[in-house]
Order: C-alpha cells, then structure tokens, then sequence
C-alpha cells in the first residue's frame, strides 16, 4: 500500500465518523502510523451574542493512553537523536509530545520536519499544535499554507474555518468552506457540507 493510499484511508475513517457521530471531524496528529491518528472533535456550536462558539475536544483514534505516551518519550527522542532526518521518528515524537501537552517541543519537532519537507499535513498537524497552545494567529496562518500547499487537503479546510467561528467570523469561514467544495476529493465534502449547515443555522438564529 502506497503512503498516499494509507494517508487517504486514514482521512476516510476520520471522515466517517463525522456521519456517525453527527460532528465536525478534522485531523490532528501523525500521519504514516495507522495506530497513533488523533482528532479533533467539534462537540457543540452554539450563538451568544451573535459569534458562533465551539467547543472542541481532542480526541485519539486508535492510539495511546497519555500514560503510555509519555513512557514512549525517552525511546522516540533516542530514534530522533540518532537519525535527525527521519521524518517517521520525528512525527512520532511530535505526536507524542502533543498528546503529552508538551505543545512548544510538538511545534519545534513540526518544525524540523517542514525543514526537511513541506508537506500540508504535517502544516496542519502543526497549526493544531499552536491553536492548542493558544497561537491562534499563527495557526491560522499556517492552515492557511498547508491549504496553499494542498488545496484538496479537507482537513485544513475544517480547522481554519472552527478557528475563525471562534473569532466571530462566520461570514469568513462559510466563504472558505465554500471555496473548498470543488477542491476536496468528494468523499471529503461531507465534513465541509456538515460545517457549512451548522454555521449558518447557528447565523440564522442570531
């Protein structure tokens, strides 16, 4: 199985459970091991004061207790240490230290892999990194690059759009939804359409 197929299988397991489930879904966390793929879940959207608010959860599918992540740490920075370009290790290491809240070494782990190779995912696993963290602007301005980047990537799509609900900006994140229904592969349109009916009804019942 190529990585495209495995990464593509990954994003539609995500992406149903958006139909279970009943949520918006947009991915956070590595994106080659099949057993450590985390999420992020919208749990409500709700309207006070005419913004749209969001609760969100960060949530692993199919990976660890934060137990066991943080007993994998010494042996993921030994593989890092041995071999700083393995971009495999790094992004274990990076997802380990996310579900660990360590947020700055997760950010700077990101980082030396868009060093080695720009890569949307990664982008926006990053950009989750800092949104967690509390740097939204700068989040924002990576969703942003990995979209530039991969203009087909749904996932980026979602999580810049929760990320400009939360700053009131509803009329901005419908538009980017929107604009990103002909660039997403179909099967990836469902999480955008789920979005879009739940930011407007929020809107229409200011």
């Amino acid at each position: 199985m190529t990585e495209a197929m495995k990464r593509r299988g990954r994003e539609i397991l995500i992406l149903v459970a958006v139909a279970v489930l009943a949520v918006s879904v947009f991915g956070c966390g590595e994106s080659q091991a099949d057993d450590q793929t985390t999420t992020s879940v919208t749990k409500s959207v709700a309207t006070t004061g005419g913004s749209t608010v969001t609760s969100v959860e960060t949530v692993v599918v199919g990976g660890m207790a934060r137990e066991e992540y943080e007993a994998a740490l010494p042996d993921l920075e030994a593989a890092v240490a041995a071999n700083q370009d393995d971009l495999k290790a790094l992004e274990d290491l990076a997802v380990a230290q996310f579900q660990t809240g360590r947020y700055e070494e997760a950010a700077a782990t990101y980082e030396k892999m868009l060093a080695i190779k720009d890569d949307a995912f990664v982008r926006n696993n990053y950009a989750n990194v800092l949104r967690d963290w509390g740097k939204t602007d700068e989040a924002e301005a990576q969703y942003r690059k990995a979209i530039d980047t991969d203009p087909s990537l749904a996932f980026a799509y979602v999580n810049l759009a929760i990320v400009l609900s939360q700053q009131g900006d509803n009329e901005g994140a419908l538009a980017l939804l929107e604009s990103g229904l002909d660039k997403v592969p179909s099967e990836d349109k469902t999480s955008l359409e789920g979005l879009i009916e739940r930011l407007k009804a929020a809107t229409t019942t200011t």
